[in-house]
């Protein structure tokens, strides 16, 4: 999975963002003070607008000191059973005949068929699920003035900050109770999409491997003494390998492999190919720090530049000695107690194709980061953006792996360190290397990625290699992965209710609908506002527009065109005003792809959102509860 912008660590990310919250939230309330000033002078004068406002912030004040729960948590029930009333049950209908019939449209022979369904389930439940929460909230308040149930209301001792929130309320509770039901259906309509059986015939589908003893005792117990294929089942078959030891495996294809158990009835010995495993995966990744070595020795943050528009990764060439280094900390005998499971999706670039049946070539070294001793762990086999699977053994063994001393160069430094290693950290011959004695240094172990081939390259970024720890609870880990819907659907709803206080509904809908399209393209709004985007600005790409004018050539330097420029800049303020203030929502979408590329939610990404999420809603309830308390009606 690819990481473009990784979630940073809550502890460090907290700070900076607290304070830019703080600095949002401080020029929203000066400026709605400014304005609430301004409508004051216009209604009762110079002199009572600042006695007025002050006295109106002193109220509001009050009543949020004297906000009640039970009186806030009446109202929610109250918009609980108006959305009932609505007949919302109808999206869960909806959603289960989607899921009916979904198996039509759904391949499970694909090459990765957890993450089609995964991905179906949750892209039909966001669209389900947001919309639902636009025409639930927006309808909400106008509903209650339209039938004049606000006026019964507002004569009972209830604030307008108790209708606000416990509307809020009643209508997560709402969406929160039909999501639960949409996940649980979806993760059954999952597992039963990807569970499947293989047959497997005696004494046609497995054979003996020609040249191999008859007498299986004399053999090494790793050596594969028979093999075959599965009869064919969601489109596909399961290469079957059996053991000199009589144990069996099913080679993994599309994403997934097979329990297969051993039968023996008298002198016959069967095998019987049970449930799919693997198929929805909760890996815990565990990443490290990169950095590249340089033909010269020299350590630096960037690769090579292959010419791809995409920099996302950065490359080293084959056949020499650059290589791209991942420092991996906390890495304890406790944690990876029979070696290090390494997985990578890194990219081979080729400047000529060769043997385009032979893939690139290349080598996994692990390395002590204090004395320099380097050892080569796998030689293997790389496709392009192909998911590899390695272990670096707790043992290396002297005689198969190649044990090379390397003595890094600083960026900068005219010469190498001195070398560390002595003759007391290398082997005699015959010994084996111990992982963590030799090659972990407090915690902290390099994993080093050659390319082989001439001419060939190798490309990576951070996320593309990682050690795989123990993975999560695969069934937890699916609902969590709702986490990200839930948050988005509680801020639309914020959203929502803010509008229906002093819009109407069709307007407060379309100004929902508004927020969530402008958030799901929040990075392509600010790259207009700070002019980042292609043609220009607003104004610029408006009159590229009208003269089909090349988004790529620079306009002539005319006054015309420094009249636009001067706009576009001081309208580019202005949104990128409103830019910051739009909630992320595509940031969200990272739970869903946890999921349907098999990986556990952190919970630290988890944390983050959260406190986000929390960050969008209490200035939505504030901004809300003041225009509530202003209307005529809740005087």
């Amino acid at each position: 999975m690819i990481i473009e912008n990784p979630v940073p660590p809550y502890l460090e990310w907290i700070g900076t963002a607290a304070l830019n919250w703080l600095i949002s939230v401080g020029a929203l309330a000066a400026l709605f003070s400014l304005i609430a000033l301004v409508f004051l002078t216009i209604r009762k004068g110079p002199k009572q607008a600042i006695p007025a406002f002050v006295g109106g912030v002193r109220d509001a004040l009050e009543d949020m000191f004297k906000f009640s729960w039970r009186r806030a948590w009446a109202i929610a029930s109250l918009a609980i059973r108006e959305s009932i009333r609505k007949k919302v049950v109808v999206v869960c209908v909806v959603f289960l005949a989607l899921l009916m019939f979904a198996g039509w449209f759904l391949d499970p022979s694909g090459k990765d068929p957890a993450r089609l369904c995964a991905s179906f389930v949750y892209q039909s439940t966001t669209y389900l699920v947001l919309l639902l929460a636009i025409f639930l909230s927006a309808l909400s308040l106008p509903a209650d003035f339209k039938t004049k149930t606000i006026y019964t209301i507002v004569t009972k001792p209830v604030r307008s900050s108790e209708i606000v929130l416990g509307r809020i309320i009643g209508l997560a509770t709402v969406g929160t109770a039909i999501l639960a039901l949409m996940a649980v259906c979806s993760y059954f309509f999952v597992s039963n999409t990807l569970n499947h059986k293989h047959v497997l015939v005696d004494g046609e589908d497995i054979k003996a491997v020609d040249g191999v003893a008859e007498d299986w005792s004399t053999l090494p117990p790793e050596t594969v003494v028979a093999s075959g294929e599965t009869r064919l089942a969601n489109g596909h078959k399961h290469k079957v390998e059996v053991f000199a030891d009589g144990s069996a495996r099913v080679v993994e294809e599309n994403k997934h492999a097979h329990t297969i158990e051993r039968i023996v009835e008298g002198d016959r010995t069967l095998y019987k190919v049970g449930s799919a495993v693997g198929a929805l995966q909760a890996k815990t990744p565990v990443y490290g720090k990169i950095k590249f070595r340089g033909e010269n020795g020299f350590e630096k943050e960037r690769g090579i530049n292959v010419g791809e528009e995409w920099e996302y990764r950065s490359y080293v060439a084959g056949a020499s000695e650059e290589a791209v280094i991942w420092t991996f900390d906390n890495v304890t005998p406790e944690r990876f107690p029979e070696g290090l499971p390494v997985e990578m999706t890194i990219s081979a670039f080729r400047t000529h194709m060769g043997n385009i049946e032979k893939t690139v070539m290349g080598a996994l070294y692990v390395r002590n980061p204090k004395t320099g001793l380097t050892a080569e762990t796998n030689v293997f086999n790389s496709e392009k953006y192909a998911t590899k699977a390695l272990f670096v053994e707790r043992e290396i063994d002297q005689e198969k792996n190649k044990v090379r001393v390397r003595t890094l160069k600083k960026t900068g430094d005219e010469a190498t360190f001195d070398p560390v290693l002595t003759t007391a950290d290398l082997k005699q011959a015959g010994e084996k290397y111990d992982l963590f004695e030799d090659f972990v240094v407090d915690g902290k172990v390099e994993i080093w990625l050659q390319c082989l081939d001439s001419q060939q390259y190798f490309g990576a970024a951070e996320p593309d290699l990682y050690l795989r720890a123990q993975d999560a609870n695969v069934f937890a880990n699916f609902f969590k992965g709702y986490l990200g819907l839930w948050q988005q659907m509680v801020i639309l709803i914020s959203f929502g209710v803010l509008f229906s206080a002093f819009l109407s509904g069709p307007v407060a809908m379309a100004a929902t609908f508004g927020i969530l399209i402008a958030g799901f393209s929040k990075n392509f709004f600010v790259e207009i506002a700070r002019l980042e985007a292609l043609g220009g600005g607003p104004i610029e790409s408006f009159n590229r527009l009208v003269t089909h004018e090349n988004m790529m050539s620079d306009l002539s330097n005319t006054f015309a065109t420094q009249l636009i420029k001067a706009f576009d800049a001081v309208s580019g303020v202005f949104l990128s005003v409103i830019g910051l203030a739009l909630p992320a929502f595509s940031d969200y979408n990272f739970y869903a792809d946890c999921v349907a590329n098999g990986y556990d939610v952190p919970w630290n990404a988890v944390a983050v959102h959260m406190t986000t999420t929390a960050s969008f809603v209490i200035p939505l309830f504030i901004i809300g509860y003041a225009i509530l308390r202003n209307r005529e009606v809740a005087k």
